[in-house]
């Protein structure tokens, strides 16, 4: 465990500005579906451990997380936890304190997060792949005040209870659940602040659709860094079911992925549609049990078609990191054709399709997807101006996220995603902002001028100035992720240019056809 002293910046706030305020781009929008506003701990569940600690009094000897090497039961669970909670506090961890993680993959993993909830500190999941210069930023961005780089000492956790306090400990539904990071216009990644009761709210409206019960088992396959990681924990422990979280190893070898988990009984699986590609052929068909969760890039009829055959079920999700993973789902028809809806809002949710001037517009008609209700996060940290551009106060709808993406609704009410409206692309399941690639590119100081596209699927970055392809690779691989590293990079002495003196971008790309 390492001790990191930065400067704290404000948490993003609630701070938001009327919608007229801040217009940008064209449009139209239209109501999704009728909203109505769900009331937190109604049945005096309020956040997500107040739904584990249930089930640790429940079912303490059940399995709840499991990984290639061990296998942990809700009463351990909770111990382990509580052991975390009391290291934090000693280390002087207070309510509201960011601890940063970068451990390896494990089932123990899901414990440090519960125990930097119960000592109420914010999880900041922080991937030790990303080049270091990229973890340094997210780091201050976040205002992180304590590292977490290897396992805090368990001995005597393992029994429920050993701390002398609740599971719950000090969190509170209005406080921040975690800090993710997404691609950022301007060539800095956005550190979006989730609050506890917007976390719970997309965990119970997940659980709703896909009924998960104890004989559940959810495969934990995605990053820790990226937020659908915590349906993959919460959703199962929330109602007595296990995850089942995958390594490093298994990752990247899809057959031996897939064999574990159907050893192990596993019944619903998130994914990207390039995952499920991969996984496709290694999958047993009829697997009535299966559910299949799709989100993250662009689901086809011919891929859902595909998952079909081998799930009982197959769910297309969608949603920006900004409103708490998913706002929005629906179960896939198979033999409907291109474009496939991404279903109606989830529970608390509200979306809304408005034009410029922030009305509404007939139905089936194209404009910003904006989403209200309780999944709506509290903004980005150290970042107030973005977050009053982007969360913005709407006369009628009340809070809103702009989310850039275009959409409409169709005649059956279900949402049609058909884009987005800025430069943010999706590729292999990431959101990408093509302008932090270009950015990051001509931060290099022999380059001049740098253009990044999406060419058949693939990353291609154009740059002018006298920089080799293979000296700007290694400058990019030392501030971007791995994912963001173009595929193909050509460098060219001049860029055509447009009348107004503007990179032409149709130009570019012609000429890298010919």
């Amino acid at each position: 465990m390492s001790t990191v002293e930065t400067a704290r910046p404000g948490d993003g706030g609630m701070d938001t500005v009327p919608y007229e305020k801040a217009r940008t781009g064209d449009g139209g929008g239209v109501d999704a579906v009728p909203y109505e506003t769900v009331p937190p701990g109604g049945d005096g569940v309020s956040t997500v451990l107040h739904e584990v600690a249930r089930q640790v009094e429940r079912t303490p000897g059940a399995l709840a997380a499991a990984d290639p090497g061990s296998e942990i039961t809700y009463g351990r669970l909770a111990a382990r936890a509580g052991a975390v909670a009391r290291v934090l506090r000693d280390r002087g961890v207070r309510p509201g304190d960011v601890v940063g993680v970068a451990l390896p993959r494990s089932a123990e993993y899901v414990a440090v997060i519960m125990g930097l909830w119960q000592a109420g500190a914010v999880f900041l999941p922080l991937d030790p792949s990303l080049p270091p210069e990229r973890l340094r930023f997210q780091r201050e961005q976040a205002g992180m005040s304590l590292l977490l780089d290897s396992l805090p000492p368990t001995e005597g956790a393992e029994g429920a209870g050993d701390t002398g306090e609740p599971l719950t400990g000090d969190v509170r539904p209005e406080q921040c659940a975690y800090v993710m990071f997404t691609s950022g216009s301007t060539g800095r990644p956005k550190a979006v602040r989730v609050s506890h009761a917007s976390l719970h709210n997309c965990v119970r409206a997940v659980a709703e659709l896909l009924a998960p019960g104890p004989a559940d088992r959810y495969a934990a396959n995605q990053t820790f860094s990226f937020d659908i990681s915590l349906l993959e924990m919460f959703v199962p422990l929330s109602h007595g079911g296990a995850t089942l979280v995958t390594s490093e190893a298994l990752q990247a070898d899809p057959g031996r992925l897939v064999g574990w988990l159907e050893e192990h009984g596993v019944t619903v699986v998130h994914a990207t549609p390039t995952a499920w590609r991969a996984l496709l052929p290694h999958l047993t068909p009829g697997r009535e049990a299966l559910r299949a969760v799709c989100g993250g890039e662009v689901l086809t009829a011919r891929l859902a078609a595909e998952l079909a055959r081998h799930a009982g079920r197959v769910w297309n999700f969608y949603g920006p990191t900004e409103v708490t993973v998913w706002c929005t789902a629906g179960l896939v028809d198979a033999a409907e054709p291109d474009p496939l809806p991404v279903g109606r809002p989830l529970d608390g949710y509200r979306v809304v399709v408005l034009d410029d001037d922030g009305a509404r517009v007939p139905d089936g008609e194209q404009g910003e997807i904006h989403v209200g209700g309780r999944g709506v996060a509290l903004g980005y940290g150290g970042a107030p101006e973005l977050t009053a551009e982007r969360f913005v106060d709407h006369p009628e709808h009340g809070r809103l996220y702009r989310t850039g993406d275009l959409g409409r609704l169709r005649p059956d009410g279900q949402l049609r995603f058909d884009g987005r409206r800025d430069r943010q692309v999706q590729l292999r399941g990431y959101r990408i902002e093509l302008g932090e690639i270009e950015s990051v590119a001509q931060e290099h100081p022999l380059v001049e001028l740098a253009a990044a596209h999406i060419v058949d699927d693939a990353l291609l970055l154009f740059a002018q100035g006298d920089v080799t392809p293979r000296a700007l690779r290694k400058h990019l691989a030392a501030h971007l992720p791995s994912y963001m590293i173009p595929a193909r990079i050509d460098v060219r002495g001049a860029f055509p240019l447009t009348p107004t003196k503007k990179i032409d971008r149709v130009a570019l790309l012609a000429s890298a056809n010919r």
